[in-house]
């Protein structure tokens, strides 16, 4: 059996102005078998691919793939190049010899200046080009917003259940065995899904704890207990990527249609009912870093999480809110890791270790995220190339790359200045500027649920910021413009149950 895989996974945050474009895209694009050799060891949904690819017995056939950083629209040209070429690629490696499926990982809340669904065009083309005979097979994340097109084209639709997505391997391998499952049985899913009225932020859906955490529960109940569902998937959607179909969506693949739409419903009907129980509370960063003070120190540093400056959702990574504010309590064992400030790091790369640089920091993409912060006579006490291995059940075994990276001291404050945008999945920005995290006290990390994955079981507490930016909870800040701001919680939307 020969299984043609490929991918493009980008969140779409429409609120950034940092752009997706075909310089950016093509920096993390691999083709053929440079694409299988990056992936092999990593805990990702192309890992998975190719791991149970290998335990089958099924030849993989990697066509191309990017992950690509969160971030504004992609540009059309981007999104088309890299449409194009995957398609060809898998055309022709069916030419010279017939593949028997496909399968695709999308982020399923991609957005191009001319495509709202990014994600159902890249379907629509691999359908267009092969047909309506070829099982296609698609993985997508939680936060995708799915559209009926996604399963128009696609005959299987799955996605992670966690958040943090700790299992986006299994999620790969999963939809792979199923896919030779359907290639060796002659058989497709009957497929349901239902789109609710309701926006959830990232800050509510952790599924580690909490009304997220018993949906996921509720959801790997049903796949063990209902014999004839193939998968379903609660997807949280994105409600940043400012779509008409933005939202919060069910899922289920069934061997029947009416086990399809028994499960989803009742899966759907659950979730509504408890909707509520997904707010969070948000603090400013004096909040939480008040929250943080009276925390016991156990077991490793108190993670402040600035969510609203995610990188993971499309956030420039530059906000300067939480950093400012624990510059002026100046507690002791105190870091930061990280800012991303390329100019800054270049800075104190060239004065070089020992030297002390007066610069601004930060705050340099936009004002919504803090203005820069005034820093004189920094101490330059590190510099590194910012390279290393993640550790994170979520993409392990990753060499992650953070640019020039810096590390500056301020008063008790250590400061990591990268010069690529990146999310704080694990203590990975800390150690590349040699920084023990089990040394620390107190640690800012720019991320909203993603960090918890590794940090969760090296730290004494965690403590949410929602300070101003384009990732931050409160909905009511954004001027969408497509976004259906009648949903719940912006509205009081009645659902029928159907």
């Amino acid at each position: 059996m020969r299984i043609g895989i490929a991918a493009l996974h980008h969140e779409t945050n429409s609120f950034s102005n940092i752009p997706m474009d075909w310089a950016h895209l093509r920096r993390t694009r691999f083709e053929k078998e440079t694409y299988r050799n990056v992936y092999t060891p990593r805990r990702n949904y192309s890992g998975g691919f190719l791991a149970k690819g290998k335990e089958l017995g099924i030849e993989i056939v990697p066509a191309a793939s990017a992950y690509l950083c969160p971030s504004g629209h992609i540009t059309d040209e981007a999104l088309e190049k890299h449409r194009d070429g995957l398609v060809a690629l898998l055309w022709q490696a069916h030419q010279e010899q017939p593949l028997d499926a496909i399968a695709l990982n999308l982020h399923g809340a991609g957005v191009a200046d001319s495509y709202p669904d990014a994600d159902g065009e890249i379907l629509r083309a691999v359908r267009e080009r092969f047909g309506p005979e070829m099982p296609i097979g698609c993985v997508v994340d939680l936060h995708a917003n799915v559209t009926p097109e996604m399963l128009e084209y696609a005959d299987l639709l799955t996605g992670v259940k966690g958040y943090p997505h700790v299992d986006e391997f299994e999620a790969g391998a999963d939809l792979l065995e199923i896919l030779a499952d359907m290639v060796t049985n002659h058989w497709r899913p009957y497929k349901r899904l239902i789109q609710l009225p309701w926006l959830i932020v990232p800050a509510e859906g952790v599924t580690l704890s909490g009304p997220a955490h018993d949906v996921q529960q509720m959801l790997l109940k049903y796949e063990r207990e209902e014999p004839q569902l193939v998968n379903a998937t609660f997807f949280h959607g994105f409600p940043y990527s400012d779509i008409a179909q933005a939202g919060v969506s069910v899922t289920a693949m069934a061997k029947t249609q009416s086990d399809a739409d028994r499960c989803a419903l009742e899966i759907a009907r659950f979730a509504w009912s408890i909707r509520k129980k997904f707010a969070v509370p948000a603090h400013s960063a004096a909040m939480a870093m008040d929250l943080a003070e009276q925390v016991p120190i156990t077991n490793g540093p108190v993670i402040i999480h600035e969510s609203s400056d995610n990188t993971g959702g499309g956030a420039p990574g530059d906000g300067t809110h939480l950093l400012r504010e624990m510059l002026k309590r100046n507690l002791p064992d105190s870091a930061f890791g990280s800012i991303h400030d390329p100019e800054v790091a270049a800075l104190a790369a060239k004065a070089g270790v020992g030297a002390k640089i007066t610069c601004k920091l930060g705050g340099k993409t936009d004002n919504l995220h803090g203005e820069p912060i005034e820093l004189t006579d920094a101490y330059v006490k590190c510099i590194s190339d910012g390279k290393f291995l993640g550790l994170s059940p979520m993409g392990g075994g990753s060499i992650c790359n953070a640019g020039l990276t810096a590390l500056l001291v301020v008063g008790n404050v250590n400061i990591i200045v990268t010069s690529v945008r990146g999310q704080a999945m694990d203590d990975g920005f800390f150690r590349t500027v040699g920084l023990r995290h089990d040394l620390l006290r107190y640690a800012g990390v720019k991320s909203s649920q993603h960090f918890k994955g590794w940090w969760k079981d090296y730290c004494s507490g965690i403590v949410a910021c929602d300070s101003p930016g384009i990732h931050c909870a409160d909905l009511r800040v954004f001027d969408f413009k497509f976004t259906n701001t009648g949903y719940f919680p912006l509205g009081d939307p009645q659902w029928s149950g159907e």
